[in-house]
Order: C-alpha cells, then structure tokens, then sequence
C-alpha cells in the first residue's frame, strides 16, 4: 500500500494533514504503556490534536462498527468450528475473550485516527 494513501496512513497512525508526524507519542497500534497519549501538535505541520473538549469521546462511536465488523464474522465462524470440529462453546468464548482483550487497544488507536481523519485532510508537505 502506497505511504500517501489516506488509508495506510489511517493504519500508520499518522497525521492526516501531513501524513508525517505520528499522532500517538507511543507510535505503533500494540503499545501497553501510554496507550491514548497524543502529543499537543504534529511535531511536523504544527496541526493541533486537542480540537476541543470531548473531542474523542466520538472514536467510541467509531470503534462499534469496527467491533462489529471483526467479531460478527468471528462468532459466525465459531460456530463452523463447533459443528465441525466438536469443539465446547466454553472452550470458544474464552478463546473468543482472549482476542477481545488484545485487540482493544488498537481498535481504539485506531478508532482516533479515523475520526481526525474524517476530520482534518490532506494538505500535503508544501502548504502549512
């Protein structure tokens, strides 16, 4: 996937104005410590991140679709295993809580960057 690309830079959790400056001080979607610390600014362009209070209380409504898009299909899919394989509805639902838990630190990275993407666009390296 091409670096200028909207999406990868969604992924890259990179700043959607310049595609350059990270957006978490913690760069990377499977981090443990500082897990939603975002610097002031994009130590690139300058775009603020702190837009107004309660700003990202919006990512919550983001990160729902994305839950659902991933574990929709993985419920679907436990059930296959379960008539094919003979396996315990017990044994699934740990297995399926063990993925929740550490998928949800990029789910809300993520959910972040898509709302300041929605947000804020492109300008590109030559305009400030």
């Amino acid at each position: 996937m091409k670096e200028t690309t909207k999406l990868y830079n969604i992924f890259a959790l990179k700043c959607p104005r310049c595609y350059k400056g990270n957006l978490f001080t913690r760069p990377g979607l499977f981090v443990f410590k500082s897990i939603l610390k975002m610097p002031e600014r994009c130590s690139r362009c300058n775009q603020d991140f702190h837009i107004e209070p309660g700003f990202y209380s919006a990512a919550l409504w983001i990160s729902y679709p994305i839950v659902l898009i991933i574990f929709v299909p993985m419920i679907f899919f436990g059930f296959l295993l379960k008539e094919t394989y003979c396996l315990s509805l017990e044994m699934m639902l740990g297995f399926f809580i063990i993925i929740c838990f550490g998928l949800q630190i990029p789910i809300m990275r993520i959910s972040r960057a898509l709302l300041l993407h929605f947000t804020i666009h492109y300008v590109g390296s030559g305009n400030k």
